[in-house]
């Protein structure tokens, strides 16, 4: 299929050279693919009452299907991803720039852009980095390779067209996405009166294409029953977004060139971009997103400043690098490792001696009030209230996240808001308990207060506490669901049964399925899923393991026929 850019170049060069920002969509024709599934990529979409997404299938019937792959919908790049694509096509002509450009605070689901105004931001990163290459004659030598005067413009033009646009396209440039960007180049010399904008209207045309923006996954022409195997540079590019967030480097490429990739070339790739700076920036990003890190907030009158807010966010991106490729690199130490990384801020708001200075370092927590992802500040207060903790807001992230349990939403009646009639001096675990005692109350907060009341003795910036209003703390509970089910005296008891639950085990499977395959996980993964489960069993639960066996499965080499435009 070929991808023409559509006619009027005449008002995206003007754009480019500075006439003007629009929210105009990104240029091009777009395939007529399945759009990227509703919900939040699995964290409030798997409700029933236990692991969802995925259902069990006979691993003889999985082995005699040949290709399974799921569903392939049209995927967005995130700006996560846009950041670090724009980085590896002008970081060398521009090495002063770091991401973050667009915003990436926030949870956005894998395959969705940001929620609104993602052509606004595109078309502003867009024009702003065009600008700024076609104004430094040395960038602009850099990036082209090219000296126009020597060489001749036309000569220079054509080289840099056709190395750009396969990089930003992240696959060879075809005669017609030479001959549309030539267009462009020539309109944008003639509007502007010299090489360097035209070559600034093909960065920002570029940069806006849906080429660029999308994952286009085509296929090739090896078809079996209706499965469509990827080419070798739609494998690549879908291996390298998933272990780094950012387009293939040039080994991944180079492997790109020679064809589709087998089931072997995947598994030696992804365990070369294991432990990678990009795949730890990767792996950080994934637990942010999910668990909720960009909305840790300050609070002065609890001393939470500003510098209390990053160094939360590094200890956790920290700890979640350490256990995955530094320490045992399971799932159990996630959840339970009673270890953390502090500067000397963060230690003096835990109450830990002996560390000075900004520099972080891994230390020992008492492992009776500590442990694991979930006891850090950065989880604590990102589900807290501005000023008080919030054990509904804990509890239902426990459920979601650790469980794939979604209770439904309260119905429109029900107030939210706690009751004003308790004893001044009553902690929240009581004022809860009153407020959603009734029974239509309690068909969802059965399950949810028992998990949040576990953090009690966290405060609403995760400040270790005894007591509040001068009552003791009562941290136990009962969680109801799952195979987890059971009693617990705290947080600490509650995490180490998670730890062990083979259904938190097959949620924590889904939600890297659904980093990996860009969508919410679906019945049609079933094979999938067994094998990750195998995998992450034989591992025993080992996080970097789960990502390599990920990328041996049929959605980075497959899509379905079906789903394909005519």
């Amino acid at each position: 299929m070929t991808r023409r850019l559509l006619a009027g170049y005449g008002c995206v060069v003007l754009l480019a050279l500075g006439c003007g920002k629009t929210g105009q969509r990104p240029i091009g024709e777009v395939p007529e693919l399945p759009s990227a599934g509703g919900g939040n990529g699995g964290a409030d979409a798997t409700g029933g009452s236990g692991p969802a997404g995925t259902s069990g299938m006979p691993e003889s019937a999985c082995q005699e299907a040949g290709p399974t792959p799921g569903s392939a919908p049209l995927s967005v790049l995130s700006n996560f991803e846009l950041n670090r694509s724009v980085r590896a096509l002008l970081g060398d002509a521009l090495p002063e720039l770091a991401p973050p450009w667009l915003p990436e605070d926030g949870y956005v689901a894998p395959g969705e852009g940001p929620p609104g105004g993602f052509d606004e931001q595109l078309h502003g990163l867009a024009h702003d980095l065009a600008l700024r290459v076609s104004q430094d004659g040395a960038a602009l030598r850099k990036l082209s390779g090219c000296d126009p005067v020597k060489s001749g413009e036309a000569t220079c033009a054509a080289a840099f067209i056709d190395a750009f646009v396969a990089r930003a396209y992240r696959r060879p440039a075809t005669p017609e996405d030479a001959e549309d960007m030539r267009a462009v180049f020539a309109e944008g010399k003639r509007l502007g009166g010299d090489f360097a904008s035209g070559i600034r209207a093909v960065i920002e045309v570029t940069l806006q294409s849906p080429e660029f923006a999308y994952l286009l996954e085509l296929g090739s022409d090896q078809v079996e029953n209706d499965s469509v195997a990827l080419t070798g540079y739609e494998s690549a590019a879908r291996l390298a977004y998933f272990l780094t967030g950012a387009p293939p480097d040039d080994a991944l490429a180079a492997l790109a060139s020679k064809g589709s990739f087998s089931a072997d070339t995947l598994e030696s790739e992804a365990q070369r971009l294991l432990g990678t700076p990009a795949n730890r920036e990767l792996v950080r990003y994934h637990y942010a997103s999910l668990f909720g890190w960009s909305y840790v907030s300050e609070n002065q009158d609890l001393g939470f400043d500003a510098e209390l807010v990053s160094a939360a966010r590094e200890e956790s991106g920290r700890f979640v690098e350490d256990v995955t490729f530094d320490g045992n690199g399971t799932f159990r130490e996630l959840l339970t490792e009673p270890t953390t990384w502090v500067n000397e801020p963060l230690a003096k708001f835990y109450g830990l001696p002996g560390v000075s200075g900004p520099e972080y370092r891994k230390v020992m927590l008492d492992p009776t009030q500590r442990g694991g992802l979930f006891t850090q500040s950065a989880f604590l207060r990102a589900n807290s209230h501005p000023d008080s903790s919030s054990p509904v807001q804990r509890g239902l992230s426990v459920l979601r996240h650790l469980l794939c349990y979604d209770p439904p939403p309260p119905p429109a009646a029900v107030p939210v808001t706690l009751p004003g009639g308790t004893a001044p001096d009553a902690t929240m675990r009581e004022r809860l308990t009153i407020s959603t005692q009734d029974a239509v109350c309690q068909s969802c907060h059965r399950d949810i207060n028992p998990l949040g009341f576990a953090f009690e003795h966290y405060d609403a910036v995760g400040k270790w506490r005894d007591t509040e209003n001068g009552r003791p703390i009562d941290s136990s509970g009962e969680l109801y669901r799952t195979d987890a089910k059971g009693e617990f005296a705290d947080a600490i008891q509650l995490m180490q049964r998670i730890a062990e639950s083979d259904d938190a085990k097959a949620c924590f499977i889904d939600h890297w399925l659904e980093r990996a395959y860009r969508r919410t996980a679906e019945p049609a993964d079933a094979c999938a899923a067994n094998q990750l489960a195998q995998a992450f069993a034989a591992s025993d639960g080992k996080l970097a393991e789960l990502m390599v066996a990920l990328a041996k499965t049929d959605n980075f080499r497959f899509r379905r026929k079906s789903e394909l435009p005519p």
